[in-house]
């Protein structure tokens, strides 16, 4: 019997999103914990329109291209000073800053983690420019060729299959494999032009996915990734506590989501899809490429923040910021790169993320082979780690456990 502070949670979340009505006050909780969740989640916003990421979107403005070049003219009017300003205070608030705001603190050994996450901070550009054949007159610096790459619309033009082509194949192999079940339900949201996203409403129970209603090369590894954040929604165990399901760990989660979206670099994983091999092969192609240019990124924006010496001003800050951008040989305004900097536990939870995934790969290929996705005992390993509450290293370690005792 579901508790009343999970029923409110769930109108809550639905009426924040735009896809229910407001429940009114909350419901007396001697958890302080549910409650900064509750404030977190679904923060009253009673008398305002739907949330800007899930309402419907009628533009007809489908090219992806165009909104990006928007938000770039967005950033670049914006005061460099006063965003790295904000940047600052934000590191004035706590040790480490960016964990501030989280209804449930992070273990120490996650902590230790995302502390420990960033790295080099080296250009891809003569990489890219290899595989592109790109010219003298076609620069892989600028960020028109980086949103061409992304959006997977570089190189020769492929037959993209519908998104709810996409939607029905990949939902079919993950219910094969046991990680969505059919009592889970699934509230989605069409946009014209996204990235995929998955919110959880009722865990496990219901999750909110938004899908992007525009073909493109990229969404079967967006989709997979967001299915995979939808798959630990739905197989977090019902009988722990309220407070303990909802408590995700940014590293597990992150990790895990890249985990099963690797698959999308995998020419055998694909090739079993019964989708078009030149299709699979865009796919193949430009998920490898866009993993370099997201690692870089995300290891900039960490470099930014770990560099930085804590009394900094906003001037040091543009100061190394333009920096990183030489040294990433890369036409980007500061503006975009602190802002980034800013969401500081989202770049590390994906960083860190990244070495979870390669942790957990070893484990499974160590145990099945690089076959590992066509074994069934491979995914029952992967299902009871995500049944459990632990946290990143605890989750690995229960994987690498299952492997073992599977090979004993």
């Amino acid at each position: 019997m579901p508790q009343p502070q999970e029923v409110y949670l769930e109108a809550r979340v639905l009426a924040h999103l735009g896809l229910g009505a407001d429940p009114g006050p909350a419901p007396a909780t001697p958890s302080g914990g549910i409650r900064r969740l509750m404030a977190q989640l679904a923060p009253d916003k009673r008398g305002m329109g739907p949330s800007p990421l899930l309402a419907l979107d009628t533009s007809p403005t489908a090219d992806p291209a165009v909104r990006r070049a928007a938000v770039d003219r967005r950033l670049d009017k914006m005061d460099a000073h006063e965003v790295a300003a904000d940047f600052l205070e934000r590191r004035r608030t706590g040790d480490p800053w960016w964990e501030r705001g989280r209804p449930f603190p992070l273990t120490a050994d996650t902590r230790a983690w995302l502390l420990r996450c960033g790295g080099p901070v080296a250009p891809v550009d003569g990489l890219l420019r290899r595989w592109s054949e790109a010219g003298p007159d076609e620069d892989v610096t600028t960020p028109e060729f980086r949103t061409t790459l992304r959006e997977g619309r570089h190189g020769p033009a492929v037959a993209l299959p519908s998104v709810d082509t996409l939607l029905r194949t990949l939902v079919g192999r993950l219910r094969q494999a046991g990680l969505l079940p059919p009592e889970h339900r699934v509230t989605l949201v069409r946009k014209v032009w996204t990235s995929a996203v998955a919110v959880p409403v009722r865990v496990p129970g219901r999750s909110v996915l938004v899908l992007s209603s525009t073909p493109a090369v990229p969404a079967l590894a967006h989709l997979l990734h967001e299915l995979a954040h939808v798959s630990e929604h739905a197989l977090r165990a019902p009988e722990l506590a309220l407070e303990v399901r909802w408590c995700f760990d940014p590293v597990r989660s992150e990790g895990w989501a890249l985990l099963l979206e690797s698959l999308a670099t995998d020419p055998l994983w694909l090739a079993s899809l019964d989708l078009s091999h030149p299709f699979t092969e865009a796919v193949r192609v430009t998920a490898t490429y866009t993993e370099l240019l997201d690692r870089q990124m995300f290891r900039a924006a960490a470099a930014l923040d770990d560099e930085l010496p804590p009394d900094a001003t906003s001037a040091d800050a543009l100061t190394l910021t333009h920096d990183l951008i030489a040294r990433l040989g890369i036409a980007r305004v500061p503006q975009a790169l602190l802002q980034d900097a800013s969401d500081g536990l989202q770049v590390r939870a994906y960083l860190a993320g990244f070495a979870w995934r390669d942790e957990a790969l070893s484990c499974l290929t160590g145990r099945w082979g690089s076959r590992w996705w066509a074994e069934p005992a491979a995914w029952a390993a992967v299902r009871d780690v995500l049944r459990g509450d632990g946290d990143a290293r605890s989750a690995v370690a229960a994987l690498a456990s299952d492997a073992a005792a599977s090979a004993a």
